[in-house]
C-alpha cells in the first residue's frame, strides 16, 4: 500500500498497539477507571475502541491477512467483537443496591457504573422484596441463596419469582442476582412534635460477615441530629463449625444512643426522643443484589463463534496443503532404484 496514510497505518496496525489495547483493557477491567467523571464503562471502550481500529488497520496494510478467507473473516469478526465490547460498555450498565423485605424496588438507590449511552429503564422495573433461605455449611460456607420477589403486574395480580446467584431475575433487559450481601433492617417509626409520622428501615452492616459490629449511624427525620443504634444479639444466631440456616432473630432489641442516653426497646415499644417518640416495629432483613444491564452481549457471542469458524476453517487449510500423503506422493525416487524394490526393501526392514 503507497500513499501518505501508509506510514501512519502501518504504526497503527502495529503488534505493540493490539497488545497495549489488551493490556489497558484487562488493567481497567481489574483495578476500575479511577476518575469518577470516567466510569469504568467509559475508560474501557476506549481501549476496545482503538483496538478495534489497529484490526482494521492491520487488513488494509497486510496482503497476507486479505489473501485468505478464512484469516481475514477472523479479523474481521475480532474488529467487530472489538467494536461491539466499547458499544457495549457505553450503553450498559453494572450496579449493585439493596432491598429491604416488604419494601418496593426503587432505582433511585441503584449505584455503580453506567454508561453515557445507557436508556435509563429502571423506572419500569417493580418489584418487593420478599423473604430469603440461605443455608450455610460448616465452617460458615455459604450454600445456595433463593430470595423471593414479587413482580407488579399491570392490572393484573403480582407474580412470585425466586432469585439466586446463578438465577437471576431478568426485566426489561436487566439482570438481578443475588450476592453474599444481607443482613437486617429494623423497621422505625418516628413521630414528630406537629404529629407528622416518618417510617423507615435502617440497614444494618451485612451479617454475618459483620456480626460483632451490628450497629449504624441514624438521623432523626426533619432535624439533623445524629443518632447511633445497633441492635442487640443476647444469642448468636449463626454456628460457625455447624450447618445453620439465616434468620432474622426472635430475642433481638434495638439500641438507641443520644446525647450520652442509652435506650433499649422490644418490637411495638416507643422512646421519646429528638421532640418526638420513635416507635421500633418490627425487624426485617436486606438483600443485596448486582444489577447488570449488557444489550449485545448476545452479538458478541455470535461474533465469538464466527471468529471461532473462520479461524477454524483457516488452520483446516494450512493442515490439507501440507498433509503427509502429499508429502508421499511428492517426494521423487532414488536414480537408479525401482520404486517397487524400493518399497519391498522397505517393507523387508
Amino acid at each position: 500500500m503507497t500513499g501518505f496514510l501508509d506510514r501512519p497505518l502501518r504504526k497503527l496496525a502495529s503488534l505493540r498497539v493490539t497488545l497495549a489495547c489488551i493490556g489497558v483493557a484487562v488493567a481497567v477491567a481489574l483495578f476500575g477507571g479511577g476518575e469518577e467523571s470516567w466510569p469504568v464503562g467509559v475508560t474501557i471502550a476506549i481501549p476496545f475502541g482503538i483496538l478495534f481500529f489497529n484490526l482494521l488497520a492491520a487488513l488494509a496494510t497486510s496482503v497476507t491477512l486479505r489473501t485468505g478467507p478464512g484469516l481475514l473473516g477472523f479479523h474481521l469478526a475480532l474488529a467487530a467483537l472489538a467494536l461491539l465490547a466499547a458499544a457495549d460498555r457505553l450503553a450498559g450498565l453494572s450496579g449493585h443496591i439493596e432491598v429491604t423485605e416488604g419494601v418496593a424496588f426503587d432505582p433511585s438507590l441503584v449505584e455503580g457504573d453506567i454508561g453515557p449511552f445507557h436508556p435509563w429503564n429502571l423506572d419500569n422495573v417493580r418489584f418487593v422484596q420478599g423473604g430469603f433461605d440461605i443455608d450455610y455449611d460448616p465452617g460458615m460456607k455459604r450454600r445456595d441463596t433463593v430470595s423471593t420477589v414479587y413482580l407488579a403486574g399491570d392490572g393484573q395480580a403480582s407474580r412470585r419469582v425466586e432469585v439466586g446467584d446463578d438465577t437471576p431475575l431478568v426485566v426489561g433487559g436487566y439482570r438481578f442476582y443475588t450476592t453474599f450481601n444481607k443482613g437486617f433492617a429494623p423497621l422505625v417509626t418516628f413521630t414528630d412534635g406537629a404529629g407528622v409520622a416518618h417510617s423507615g428501615t435502617i440497614h444494618l452492616p451485612s451479617y454475618p460477615l459483620n456480626y460483632y459490629k451490628q450497629g449504624n449511624d441514624w438521623t432523626i427525620p426533619g432535624t439533623r441530629n445524629p443518632v447511633k443504634v445497633w441492635l442487640h444479639l443476647p444469642d448468636e444466631i449463626y454456628e460457625e463449625e455447624a450447618a445453620w440456616r439465616f434468620r432474622k432473630p426472635e430475642n433481638a432489641s434495638l439500641v438507641v444512643i443520644t446525647e450520652g442516653a442509652r435506650q433499649e426497646m422490644r418490637p411495638g415499644e416507643t422512646i421519646s426522643i429528638g421532640g418526638g417518640r420513635l416507635r421500633y416495629e418490627e425487624l426485617r432483613s436486606w438483600m443485596g443484589y448486582t444489577i447488570s444491564y449488557n444489550p449485545l452481549v448476545p452479538w458478541m457471542l455470535a461474533t465469538v463463534v464466527v471468529a471461532i469458524g473462520c479461524l477454524s476453517w483457516h488452520v483446516a487449510g494450512k493442515f490439507r496443503a501440507t498433509s503427509w500423503e502429499g508429502k508421499a506422493r511428492a517426494r521423487p525416487s532414488q536414480p537408479g532404484v525401482d520404486a517397487g524394490m524400493e518399497r519391498r526393501r522397505v517393507y523387508v526392514r
